[in-house]
């Protein structure tokens, strides 16, 4: 990709659309951006498993295209590991990988796992993924920060009467781009 900076597109952001009083250079590095976006984006989209791209949300930037692949990838390894026991004659049902899955995912994705272990329906490996991918964009976008607050109510000092809140938890929603 390095090859005539067909990776720019993934090194630098997206460059604004040039106008009637842009530079020749400004012209011309946003044309070598956007060819790079679209070989970039072609490159990944016609290099990717037909059931993995299905769960890809469809994005007009590679780098976006890029941060989509945090859970999906994980599952590529599970679901290559699984090919490969299996090659190797140690036979494992697809409920085991999808169980084995679902268990590796982290704390964060709890509730679609009752949600999956509530369901009538079986889901099939496709179909898990999808769920899955989606619900990492979803956390993606809606992502919080906890504060626990912890009281001490064994003390026998005299304390104020406790706050309403008091032991209790508070999600704060992440405002813009802040760097934590």
């Amino acid at each position: 990709m390095t090859l005539h900076n067909l990776d720019l597109a993934l090194r630098v952001d997206e460059p604004s659309r040039p106008t009637d009083v842009s530079s020749v250079n400004e012209r011309s590095f946003y044309e070598k951006w956007e060819h790079s976006n679209k070989s970039c984006l072609m490159v990944m989209k016609y290099t990717m498993d037909k059931s993995i791209k299905e769960c890809v949300p469809k994005t007009e930037r590679a780098k976006d295209f890029l941060e989509y692949v945090g859970v999906r990838d994980h599952i590529i390894k599970l679901k290559h590991y699984f090919n490969k026991a299996n090659e190797m004659k140690v036979e494992l049902s697809e409920e085991f990988l999808k169980w084995l899955i679902l268990e590796s995912l982290p704390a964060s994705f709890d509730a679609m796992k009752l949600t999956y272990n509530a369901s009538k329906k079986e889901w099939t490996l496709e179909e898990l993924t999808s769920i899955v991918v989606q619900h990492e964009v979803s956390l993606k976008k809606n992502e919080t920060h906890s504060i626990a607050f912890v009281t001490d109510h064994g003390s026998n000092m005299k304390k104020k009467p406790p706050h309403k809140n008091s032991g209790g938890s508070k999600q704060f929603k992440r405002r813009g781009n802040s760097s934590q």
